[in-house]
């Protein structure tokens, strides 16, 4: 059974802007089947999904049979002593042979041991993206960051897929953060619905549609007065979440 480990809760703080160190953060741009900016290990099974936290894609990481994969940006980033950086990003973990951890290096000529920024719990399953953050200053005689994203078996099996997006690496102080209340006032939508649900948002959002078994059943960019159609769903509960890439929030919906 999965242990947890430490998440900041969608529903209290969202971040917004940056100063992030990690290319291709949100794995929108790839060449020859792999993200453009991340190191991929040959023994890893990675592909682009289309199921995203924000924008059109994200990274589909599958686990081993045994050990660990683990991906992360090509190219170290320069850490300065005495400076306390962030680690952060989203994962979606829906299964039941898959686990992460996220696992930052802190380097020189190699690795110069643990860190705040190394998981030490693993990831719980989740129907919906979970956000993860960390924080640590470089270790003595670092120079530069290597942080990863790495997945293991679960339930003595390998084979299963997490998802990442939106992943940050940045001195802290350098983001602004927001309090996520102030967007789930502007984002407005009928909650009991039949044929289409229609929104209310600040900016044109990922609109997400998941089952009450937390299955997702359609995932659309929508602006503001935009519709999705709920004509094939048939009557009950359902979640839905909107998305502007910054701020996240859910509400149950009904079905008639």
């Amino acid at each position: 059974m999965k242990k947890i480990f430490t998440i900041l809760s969608i529903a209290a703080v969202s971040l917004v802007s940056a100063q992030n160190l990690i290319p291709n953060n949100g794995f929108e741009t790839w060449t020859s089947g792999k993200p453009d900016g991340w190191f991929i290990p040959t023994a890893a099974t990675i592909a682009q999904s289309s199921t995203a936290h924000s924008g059109s894609s994200s990274l589909s990481l599958t686990s081993p049979a045994s050990g660990n994969s683990t991906v992360s940006p090509t190219t170290d980033t320069p850490v300065t002593a005495g400076t306390t950086y962030v680690f952060s990003g989203w994962y979606l973990d829906n299964s039941t042979t898959a686990r992460f951890k996220y696992w930052n290096q802190f380097r020189n000529t190699a690795d110069t041991g643990a860190n705040n920024m190394q998981a030490a719990d693993y990831s719980t399953d989740s129907p919906s993206w979970q956000f993860f953050t960390a924080e640590a200053q470089p270790n003595a005689g670092a120079t530069v960051a290597r942080p990863g994203l790495r997945v293991y078996p679960e339930n003595n099996a390998g084979g299963g897929v997490i998802l990442f997006d939106d992943i940050m690496f940045y001195v802290k102080g350098s983001m602004a953060v927001t309090d996520i209340k102030d967007f789930d006032k502007q984002v407005q939508f009928n909650t009991i619905v039949k044929d289409q649900i229609t929104f209310k948002l600040p900016v044109k959002s990922t609109v997400n549609i998941y089952s009450a078994e937390g299955k997702l059943i359609s995932s659309n960019r929508v602006e503001n007065g935009g519709s999705v159609s709920t004509q094939s769903l048939v009557k009950g509960a359902y979640i839905v979440t909107v998305d502007n890439g910054a701020n996240k929030i859910s509400r149950k919906v009904i079905k008639n």
